[in-house]
């Protein structure tokens, strides 16, 4: 009986980031936010800065464990989204390695995580260009991959620059379909790549519909 009461006694002081001694604060601590945990995962929420052991406790527990925990250590990421990719919505700037887990499981987690690796990013569309789609903020080197797997790439841009509009109709000059008011540049590069592409061009500049007419007329 008293055994059970100083546990909970302990629990209580480790939840309030307390120990039972200043003298025995590291072991002690360690060994009352471990009962903590134990009893309960859902404990982690009250205990500041739990420690490794701790942490990789309540996350084995319940990977939702580690949304509760600031500055959370790898081997806690790691478990958490071994358990469900979902979990990396919750861990701010994921090392590359949880990263690759989470997307390894499922590439959807790629749009759970705010600013995914340069590495990561470039092999994803690489792989497949939709996967554009679902980066945050793509680096432009990551989108100028994707315009080179597939034009098609530039329709899941948000404002894409102009090397990367030029990048997509030097692809293919239907590309300029997808592009929001092409500059004038954009529209001549992509009428001398083909003619044709005028017919997707809302209020083509002048200079485009010229090169436009030239090439209709001459047939080539």
């Amino acid at each position: 009986m008293k055994k059970n009461v100083l546990s909970s006694v302990l629990i209580g002081l480790a939840v309030l980031g307390l120990s039972q001694s200043g003298a025995s604060s590291i072991s002690m601590d360690s060994e009352v936010q471990v009962a903590a945990v134990n009893k309960s995962w859902q404990k982690i929420k009250l205990i500041k800065n739990p420690d490794k052991k701790a942490q990789l406790i309540a996350v084995n527990k319940s990977w939702h464990a580690i949304e509760y925990i600031k500055n959370p250590d790898i081997e806690a990421q790691l478990a958490a989204v071994k358990s469900s990719w979902h979990a990396i919505k919750y861990i701010k700037n994921p090392d590359k390695k949880v990263q690759l887990l989470a997307i390894g499981q499922d590439e959807n987690a790629l749009m759970l995580i705010d600013n995914p690796d340069k590495d990561i990013q470039l092999e994803a569309v690489k792989q497949n260009y939709y996967m554009i789609k679902k980066i945050r903020n793509p680096s432009k080197e990551t989108q100028l991959a994707a315009i080179e797997q597939s034009y098609h790439a530039i329709k899941y841009m948000k404002d894409p620059d102009v090397d990367v509009q030029l990048a997509a109709v030097k692809k293919d000059a239907r590309a300029v379909q997808f592009i929001k008011n092409p500059s004038k540049e954009v529209q001549v590069a992509a009428v001398k790549q083909d003619y044709n592409a005028i017919k997707y061009i809302k209020n083509p500049d002048t200079q485009a519909a010229k090169l436009a007419y030239i090439g209709i007329v001459s047939g080539y």
